[in-house]
């Protein structure tokens, strides 16, 4: 059995603003990253440290008032992806990074959400 992936992805804030999305959309799920540590013994250990839930998205420059963006309350953004039916919702969420639009092509980049929660259901 194989899996979807691609196809149609909409974006939706809780303040009600969507964004078209252009290009790839990373998400980073988990609320923890690990690294390995050698010891002089050869024996290796785990260092887990917490962080924030993450998406990295490049949207299309549609008029948005970037500085009300950058300094908006927390809010919650919905993925949802058409053709696989599967649907990520980021909670207590904010922008990070620094907006820069392509004015050749009209894509933003630069920006990236940071979320206290993550949940996806998967249709």
């Amino acid at each position: 059995m194989g899996n979807d992936f691609g196809g149609r992805m909409t974006v939706r804030l809780s303040t009600g603003q969507t964004l078209s999305l252009r290009g790839t959309l990373n998400l980073n799920p988990s609320g923890q990253s690990n690294e390995a540590i050698v010891n002089q013994d050869a024996s290796v250990d785990r260092v887990g440290t917490v962080q924030a839930r993450r998406a990295e998205l490049n949207f299309s420059d549609k008029g948005i008032d970037y500085d009300a963006l950058m300094k908006s309350d927390r809010f919650n953004v919905t993925f949802i992806e058409d053709f696989t039916g599967v649907t990520h919702y980021y909670t207590n969420t904010f922008v990070v990074g620094d907006p820069q639009i392509n004015r050749m092509n009209g894509e933003v980049t630069g920006c990236s959400i940071s979320a206290e929660n993550y949940n996806r259901d998967n249709g």
